[in-house]
């Protein structure tokens, strides 16, 4: 029991240095387009990449609220690192879907540290029987982490039945495209990747299939836990974007005015709307993911409930990017200065609203599930 405490002190303490760190080097992620490479170390080294991993393959197996959790904390010291948190932490549950000697194969690495899995979602590739093998070719657009990631998730068409599949490959065998050029997330390097090699047919995943693990984490969905992840990114750049503009009415008093932002009645009123939706929005979504998660501790979780928790991921992006917008512009012109992080929350939010799992496709999924009942295979 002793030892069970110091751990979770050192996995607090690490990931409290983490934040740390990524609120003095978060600058250099807007210049650079990649987070500084300290942080890259530091984000490796750390709980995240274990959060989700089978505890055969050295991972942790933490409660899907702890792990939704972490990311809104690093987020809110970074969204670009949130970002890349958000991506890495859930696909540690790609794993449990492997047979377990074939994971512990791709789990494998040279510095006996976790795998840091990255991948895209977009089934752009193609995936040829060769024997015991598939080639896999394609170029993958939007690969968060890409140069730093140890092993890549590429999805293409099984070509058993067509359906989509993650294939796992080796960082060795894919080559990055220097091409992240976003407007908001600058820092998480999601850059395109490139490959054609064998990959062992055996070494892939279907992310809508059960886990092999009967197990509280595995049981709940995954694409659930990933947009989860998803929203809690936009809600910590939201809750930044509501302290700067608060700040920032204290301090600014516009020419023509004989009183601080704070005392003008339409900046007021902005505020208050915008606390307002992104608090009821938050709390919606906490206890969709509450509700899943105790459903999944019971066993199988409900398709209502998986529809619930993909729809109010992604209200909640969607409000926290309404947010963002809104009180950009409540600020005026005082809001356009980069010395104030009011653009960059804005510019963030924007971005992490259009994932394909938070955006349009995600509510239509969560829609046709609780009305028609026909899309929680897809949930």
């Amino acid at each position: 029991m002793v030892t069970a405490v110091h751990v979770a002190e050192s996995e607090t303490d690490q990931l409290e240095d983490l934040c740390r760190a990524a609120r003095t080097h978060r600058p250099y992620g807007e210049e650079h387009s990649t987070l500084h490479p300290d942080i890259w170390t530091a984000l490796r080294s750390s709980p995240l990449p274990r959060a989700a991993l089978p505890r055969y393959c050295g991972g942790l197996e933490w409660d899907v609220p702890r792990i939704v959790e972490a990311v809104r904390a690093l987020a809110m010291a970074d969204p670009s690192l949130g970002w890349a948190a958000a991506i890495h932490a859930p696909a540690g549950a790609f794993i449990a879907r492997l047979e377990a000697e074939t994971a512990l194969t791709v789990c494998a690495t040279d510095d006996s540290l976790p795998p840091l899995i990255a991948g895209s979602s977009a089934p752009v590739g193609s995936a040829e029987a060769t024997g015991e093998h598939v080639r896999l070719r394609g170029t993958w657009p939007l690969v968060t982490s890409a140069p730093e990631m140890t092993m890549a998730a590429l999805a293409a068409p099984d070509p058993q039945d067509g359906k989509t599949r993650w294939w796992f490959v080796p960082c060795s065998a894919v080559r990055v495209e220097d091409d992240w050029d976003a407007v908001g997330l600058r820092g998480s390097a999601s850059c395109s990747v490139t490959c054609e090699t064998l990959v062992p047919a055996g070494h892939s995943v279907r992310l809508t299939a059960p886990a092999r693990l009967d197990l509280p984490l595995y049981r709940f969905p995954l694409y659930g836990l990933m947009s989860a992840c998803i929203a809690a990114v936009a809600h910590a750049t939201a809750d930044r974007a509501v302290a700067a503009f608060r700040e920032l009415t204290h301090t600014t008093q516009p020419r023509h005015a004989h009183a601080t932002l704070a005392h003008l009645a339409p900046v007021q009123d902005a505020y208050a709307l915008a606390v307002t939706r992104l608090s009821a929005a938050a709390r919606f979504a906490d206890t969709a993911v509450a509700s899943a998660w105790s459903s999944a501790l019971r066993g199988p979780v409900p398709d209502a409930e998986r529809a619930q928790l993909r729809a109010a991921s992604s209200h909640l992006s969607q409000t926290a990017a309404t947010v963002c917008q809104d009180l950009f512009e409540a600020a005026g012109s005082a809001g356009v200065h980069r010395a104030n992080i009011m653009e960059s929350c804005w510019r963030d939010a924007a971005v992490a609203s259009r994932h394909a799992l938070v955006a349009a496709r995600g509510r239509q999924l969560a829609g046709a599930q609780l009305l028609t009942g026909t899309a929680a295979g897809d949930l």
